[in-house]
């Protein structure tokens, strides 16, 4: 406790903090003590020591186990291959679209014009913010509307 600053040592040595600390783990304790005597004991303890004790009788061989680990890691580096195909596809596709909606507002500024295109902008932006402010107004209503009932 030398490491710690003066106020957080006075503070942990406190009757009050040491009393605290104390009851929560003693009731800690008795509640995982409840929990395995419960919930982990009946359903998960002794059913997988019933099978255990029931798979032991007819234990594989050896070379069933060393192909059920070579079928695991094919089928892993299997899965992710295909991960890595269809991310590569999914980039691909955001990219595109990126890249695609620049290249079109760049055509849509060069064609329109500087002026033109700042107007465009200002409809949108303006049909954007009456679609958020329709859509807050709603929620206001809904919820003015359930706390009435």
């Amino acid at each position: 406790m030398d490491f710690l600053p003066e106020n957080f040592q006075t503070v942990l040595q406190n009757p009050t903090f040491t009393y605290l600390q104390s009851a929560t783990q003693s009731h800690l304790v008795s509640k995982l003590t409840h929990l395995r005597t419960m919930v982990v004991q009946p359903y998960l303890i002794e059913p997988l020591s019933e099978f255990m004790a029931s798979y032991t009788a007819s234990a594989p061989d050896l070379l069933t186990i060393f192909l059920l680990a070579i079928i695991l890691f094919l089928s892993l580096k299997l899965l992710g291959y295909a991960y890595r195909i269809v991310m590569f596809w999914v980039t691909l596709v955001f990219r595109l679209v990126f890249w695609g909606s620049i290249i079109a507002l760049g055509y849509h500024v060069y064609n329109a014009g500087p002026e033109k295109a700042y107007q465009d902008f200002g409809w949108l932006w303006g049909l954007l913010y009456g679609f958020v402010d329709d859509f807050q107004e709603k929620g206001k209503t809904a919820a003015a509307a359930y706390v009435a009932n």
